[in-house]
């Protein structure tokens, strides 16, 4: 049997605008000159966990362009079989980032999408990059700067009422649209101020690779919407109150807090957390 290595070949696709932002990419192994680039030479060790590093770039007018790079890895063969007939993790990702931005959620931007395949069309590893969005925090970092800030309670209190109008109204939105975020933890959310004063507030969305749809109108839609409720609500146990809580779902739903179809959401909803999410769930 021969010990040579299986032939490994990597493509990837730039999106419109960008290419003279990753013009040191080397044409000829494009997917390894950018590993390479953001610091992550491709080889057994990349496959065993993501990789992820931020650099400034230079846009075509030599300005800088903060941006962030990816690297996913399958280390199991069944994890990379599975990925044969369906898009790769980063695929997924910059896919459903797309989406978010069409159905008007500020979401960050794609920019590249790659893909690492042996001879068999076996993935072995996959990135992306995206542009950063600037002067964020994730949400659970930012309510506890806001809370240990110098702010008055009435404007906290306002900030944090935005923050949760924001996150509930854009995820009805994407379950009106059948589709389920199924990982919607805060550190997936990111916040940045806006205002004089800082009294306002931009929401975005980041980090998608496990979202889908089901049209079906059958259980795993419900179950989706159950999830990304219940995983919201897991990191709100820790930084919000009842009352918050209880308000986003009332955003959320349209149903007035106390009505007999609210209690049955809110039930639905901390019942999972309870059993799938919370850190002292049976085992």
């Amino acid at each position: 049997m021969s010990n040579q290595p299986l032939i490994m070949r990597g493509k990837v696709h730039i999106e419109p605008g960008y290419e003279k932002l990753l013009s040191f990419a080397d044409p000829k192994r494009p997917f390894e000159s950018l590993s390479e680039y953001f610091g992550y030479p491709l080889g057994r060790d990349q496959r065993r966990r993501s990789k992820v590093a931020c650099k400034e770039l230079l846009d075509a007018d030599g300005n800088p362009e903060l941006v962030y790079f990816k690297l996913y890895g399958y280390r199991r063969l069944r994890r990379a079989l599975s990925r044969i007939f369906k898009p790769t993790r980063s695929k997924s990702e910059i896919t459903n980032l797309k989406l978010f931005r069409q159905w008007g959620i500020p979401a960050c931007e794609p920019i590249l999408q790659g893909e690492y395949r042996n001879v068999f069309g076996i993935a072995r590893n996959c990135m992306l990059i995206t542009r950063a969005v600037t002067g964020t925090e994730q949400l659970d970092d930012f309510i506890t700067t806001l809370e240990t800030g110098d702010d008055d309670q009435t404007m906290k209190t306002s900030i944090r009422r935005q923050i949760i109008e924001s996150v509930a109204q854009n995820l009805r939105t994407i379950h009106e649209h059948q589709f389920y975020h199924d990982d919607l933890k805060w550190r997936n959310i990111l916040v940045r101020s806006t205002g004089e004063r800082g009294e306002g507030v931009e929401v975005f969305w980041i980090d998608c690779p496990n979202g889908y749809f089901d049209r079906t109108g059958g259980w795993r839609g419900q179950h989706g919407k159950i999830k990304d409720l219940a995983t919201y609500d897991y990191d709100a146990c820790k930084h919000g109150t009842k009352d918050e809580r209880l308000y986003f779902l009332s955003v959320y739903s349209g149903l007035e807090v106390g009505s007999p179809e609210f209690e049955q959401l809110a039930q639905q909803v901390f019942e999972y957390r309870k059993l799938k999410l919370d850190d002292d769930r049976p085992r």
